[in-house]
């Protein structure tokens, strides 16, 4: 095959590639979440730190920890300043009240802060 038929054929398999790429990603429902640093009662922190991260594992395959944060949030009026443990998390659907219901079990979190929006992933995501 002459190089002027190869190129042509290159570049043709190269868009093909390129635009095939998109379609194997997958929607992921992607989550940012903050778990305070009070366990809930009768636990240490190592326990519900654990369980936590368990529970991340077994309702969502995984999960991203980026460890401690500052943040803050007006509570009746004032600016309250708090250090968080904050998580992300992606999966197939949206887990926000799953993740509410597994912030309260482990921690002390009257309104646990769960962010969700949705984008794609580069793997097909699921349990």
């Amino acid at each position: 095959m002459s190089l002027k038929r190869l190129f042509p054929c290159l570049l043709a398999l190269a868009l093909l590639l390129a635009l095939g790429a998109p379609a194997q990603a997958g929607q992921a429902h992607i989550h940012f979440l903050v778990a305070p640093p009070s366990p809930a009662g009768g636990m240490s922190n190592l326990q519900a730190l654990e369980g936590f991260r368990q529970g991340l594992a077994d309702l969502a395959g995984g999960y991203t920890e980026w460890g401690p944060s500052e943040g803050a949030s007006r509570q009746g009026g004032k600016l309250v300043r708090q250090t968080n443990f904050s998580y992300i998390v992606a999966a197939g659907r949206d887990l926000t009240p799953e993740l509410v219901k597994l912030i309260q079990k482990y921690f002390v979190a009257p309104q646990p802060f769960v962010l969700h929006w949705v984008g794609t992933a580069s793997i097909p995501l699921g349990k």
